[in-house]
């Protein structure tokens, strides 16, 4: 090799969760890493919203000290929303008041990236930041050809042992080299979710007093229902220190079937009444959007070649149930591919073979048993498209008639109630439909 090129032990392709964690995990062992993103800082592409901390807590057993972690989630919540009504259920815990917070935490991953990212540098990373890689570069042929480096735009090439490719949704880098590399890719083609959000800043006294919070409390309400009609997908309400994350994320693909775009879902879902009363006289902050890999299980790509490794949103390891899971497996998958790389030094020795004990820690740990345990969410989603909008305009127009008041007879009222209820849909349909979502909890 030219004794100008440089050589690290590992290269990390992305600053995301998911490469940081991996980075952590090598430059703790020793070994001379490089993290490659190609945002101006890490976090700069990535948007806001729940942050699970169980696999933080243990590569930074202090974040709780220094992390820029904005409420704890004290309270849940579920919201169905007719045209005008709505109908909610909470729950908390007091427990979920005190350290460790449940480990849920709302978050703006500009601002926890950056955190993160100098975090991984104390350990001994190198971050290069602004660095888009364009392509990973190749020796030998068949199946012992292998990625040495990555080439950088309009920079000098960087070379590595091995490599973590850890690129989020929007991995070029890494479905060009499942192609190299001739990897598996999943038994279903990956399809992709739109996530768009909304931060809009409320002094704290207004906001804690409309979300009914104490100053270190926080909620998270998850929404279904006539603005996502045609839409497989749903809305959310997270509450920051002085500010409140609006968004929603849906089916890419049903957008165009609907005849309708992310924006106008948008603005439908913070005009209703469940929403607007939580946001209005704010200031709009931020507008983002964002790619989510929805596939989940049997999308999931081989994750590991000669050299290489593919962790994260790269991998598709989103859990798209009712947990919206994604940092927290993120993080899990590039702890894993980290401390295998780590042992792989050790022994001289990163063949494909040498490095499948991180496919193997992965399917040991929480990640892959919750991604197996929901693989038929997507399925059921697309074949209950009524679970976003028939069936939340039901149950309001169900409890709006059981509590009218009128001067008819409360057994006229709930009579009528409930064939109205029970009218439209066919009742083997409405107990297949039961029987298929519970799959989603």
């Amino acid at each position: 090799m030219d004794e100008e090129q440089v050589k690290l032990d590992a290269l990390v392709i992305g600053g995301g969760p998911a490469g940081l964690s991996a980075a952590c995990a090598m430059a703790g062992a020793g070994m001379e890493v490089g993290v490659l993103e190609r945002g101006e800082f890490c976090g700069a592409k990535n948007v806001s919203g729940l942050l699970y901390t169980t696999v933080l807590s243990e590569i930074l057993p202090d974040y709780l000290e220094s992390a820029p972690l904005e409420r704890p989630v004290t309270r849940r919540s579920l919201a169905f929303l007719d045209r005008e009504a709505y109908w909610s259920v909470s729950f908390g815990s007091e427990a979920w008041c005190e350290k460790p917070y449940n480990h849920t935490h709302v978050v703006y991953r500009a601002q926890f990236d950056r955190w993160f990212a100098g975090q991984t540098e104390e350990l001994g990373a190198t971050l290069l930041e602004g660095m888009v890689v364009e392509n990973l570069l190749y020796e030998g042929e068949g199946a012992t050809k292998r990625p040495v480096g990555v080439q950088i735009r309009d920079d000098e090439p960087l070379y590595a042992d091995v490599i973590v490719l850890a690129d989020g949704a929007n991995c070029m880098v890494t479905d060009r080299a499942i192609n190299e590399l001739n990897l598996s890719r999943g038994a279903q083609e990956q399809t992709w979710a739109v996530g768009v959000k909304q931060i809009i800043s409320l002094p704290r006294e207004k906001l804690e007093d409309r979300f009914n919070l104490e100053p270190n409390e926080g909620c998270a309400i998850d929404y279904i229902g006539v603005p996502f009609e045609g839409l497989v997908g749903g809305g959310f309400v997270y509450t920051g220190r002085e500010s409140v994350v609006v968004g929603f994320a849906a089916k890419a693909e049903t957008f165009k079937h609907n005849r309708v775009s992310p924006a106008q879902v948008m603005d439908a879902f913070i005009q209703h009444p469940a929403v607007r009363r939580y946001v209005q006289g704010g200031n709009l902050e931020e507008y983002s959007a964002h790619m989510i890999p929805e596939s989940g299980y049997r999308a999931i790509p081989e994750m590991v070649g000669n050299h290489v490794m593919i962790a994260g949103d790269a991998a598709g390891l989103v859990n798209m149930s009712m947990y919206h899971e994604g940092s927290n497996h993120a993080m899990a998958s590039g702890r894993a591919a980290g401390e295998t790389a780590a042992v792989a030094r050790e022994a001289g020795d990163f063949s494909k073979e040498a490095l499948q004990p991180y496919v193997q820690k992965l399917r040991a740990s929480f990640v892959m048993r919750d991604l197996s345990k929901y693989k038929d969410v997507p399925e059921v989603m697309d074949s209950v498209p009524e679970l976003f909008s028939l069936y939340p305009s039901k149950v309001c127009s169900l409890l709006i008639d059981f509590f009218e008041v009128s001067l008819r007879s409360k057994a006229e009222v709930q009579k009528q109630a409930i064939q109205k209820f029970l009218s439209g849909v066919p009742k083997l349909k409405g107990i297949r439909d039961i029987w298929k979502v519970r799959k989603l909890i």
